[in-house]
């Protein structure tokens, strides 16, 4: 059975025992696939629940075609709002159905004020729902969009990174860290080039990349495409809860990889903030805050041209000819380059360019160039390594070289799984790779 095979109507026909036996052995089956259809379940029941405990109550026919009026008035006002009418759920096959019930007739009866007054938000969600709807079309529809993004990776002893993300149709990006880090990132007909700022060398990097694979899953684009691609209706509506001082509505979606929770202001319908997880790397989330949709954004913040006085490296790749062979050349020559030998603290965004400039002030590395480098095999090295990264699909990967030398074979430092892959592979600290399977993953 698909999932979209089942109706309400069905369900609410399953949970009455109205449906010949094989028909409601299907729904059976598709129910312990289908978590959507188990939470309407799961509602409907706590009606039926209410009405089997109210069974005993004296039934006055007039007070319950009177219920059954209102209840259906109620239900037909709500339909009239444009933001709910493409919702899967409607509620008047509920109220047909049930109310021909007799023993529902009664809970009917007597719930039927609470039931309008919360706007039949126990069986429908509708109430909030709209506003869950309302926030995605906006995004879909969005021009201009800002947040800050903090990635936390789940490991103690790697580093928090928060960074301000920019975004401007028809394919402008801009990602900045608090201390003058910026990236820009224009896409072309078949990649991208863009420009990142080293303030603590007063230098900037000029990149391209061709033939990039159409995937809106990758970085740098992978939380924005997350938002823009959000379905129409959450799988599960989390009610209202305090975050951070303020009361918000949470709705949750669950796709194959990713569960994406989003967080509504009930007063002014505004998105305040995005939680995504992914299933396959446990402790790597990224919460997203501090919105602004379709602001008027200057193009000046999406320039390619350095500000006076930065000195140029010129780098650029070919993404469709990137691959872990790169990304483990660039742990090797980090390796070398460290005094301790050690493998770089982070592998993506651009705090590693940060990191690189501060370490180089500690004397952390022996030397400006990696032993055995000259300063074109480093620069291009460090580019296609790191570009390795947005080959990798975002959330399927983790990295733990911080503070891990190079050398012991049993120490993992970082395992992802490759596009269409049903295997993960798993870079050791001596650089040989492992193919597992997703249950024998490092911890």
């Amino acid at each position: 059975m698909s999932p979209h095979s089942v109706t309400n109507e069905q369900l609410v026909q399953y949970l009455l025992a109205e449906l010949p036996s094989e028909k409601a052995g299907d729904i059976e089956m598709h129910l312990r696939g289908c978590e959507a259809c188990r939470q309407q379940v799961r509602r409907l029941q706590s009606l039926l629940d209410c009405a089997g405990r109210m069974a005993g109550v004296p039934e006055d026919e007039q007070i319950v075609e009177s219920a059954n009026r209102k209840v259906l008035l109620a239900t037909k006002t709500q339909d009239k709002n444009p933001s709910r009418r493409g919702l899967e759920w409607s509620a008047a096959p509920f109220w047909r159905i049930i109310m021909s019930n007799r023993m529902t007739k009664l809970a009917v009866a007597a719930g039927v004020v609470l039931a309008v007054v919360l706007g039949l938000s126990l069986f429908t969600n509708s109430g909030t729902s709209s506003a869950y709807a309302d926030v995605v079309a906006r995004l879909h529809n969005a021009r201009t969009l800002t947040y800050s993004l903090v990635t936390m990776t789940g490991v103690e002893s790697m580093p928090t990174v928060r960074l301000d993300i920019a975004f401007k149709e028809p394919g402008y990006l801009r990602t900045a860290t608090a201390d003058g880090y910026i990236t820009v990132v224009e896409t072309t007909q078949d990649g991208a080039k863009g420009i990142s700022l080293v303030p603590g060398t007063k230098s900037y990097v000029a990149f391209q990349m061709a033939h990039i694979t159409d995937n809106p899953g990758k970085d740098p684009w992978a939380t924005v495409e997350q938002l823009r691609t959000l379905p129409a209706k959450a799988d599960e509506a989390l009610g209202r809860r305090d975050i951070d001082g303020r009361t918000l509505d949470g709705f949750r979606v669950r796709e194959t990889d990713a569960t994406t929770t989003v967080w509504i202001d009930p007063r002014t319908g505004d998105l305040v903030r995005a939680e995504l997880e992914f299933a396959n790397a446990p402790g790597m989330n990224m919460i997203l805050s501090d919105f602004r949709v379709d602001a008027d954004l200057d193009d000046a913040l999406f320039s390619l041209t350095p500000p006076d006085g930065y000195e140029p490296v010129q780098v650029a790749a070919d993404i469709s000819t990137v691959t872990e062979k790169d990304f483990i050349e660039f742990l090797r020559m980090w390796s070398r380059w460290t005094v301790d030998g050690t493998f770089p603290p982070i592998v993506y965004g651009p705090e590693i360019a940060r990191i690189a400039v501060q370490m180089a002030r500690e004397g952390k590395f022996g030397s400006p160039l990696a032993p055995g480098y000259d300063a074109d095999q480093q620069k291009n090295i460090m580019f296609r390594g790191l570009s390795f990264m947005s080959v990798v699909p975002s959330g399927m990967w983790r990295y733990a070289g911080q503070n891990v030398s190079f050398g012991d074979p049993a120490v993992p430092i970082f395992w992802y799984q490759p596009q269409g892959s049903a295997t993960w592979r798993v870079i050791y600290a001596d650089l040989h790779v492992v193919e597992v399977a997703p249950d024998n993953l490092p911890k």
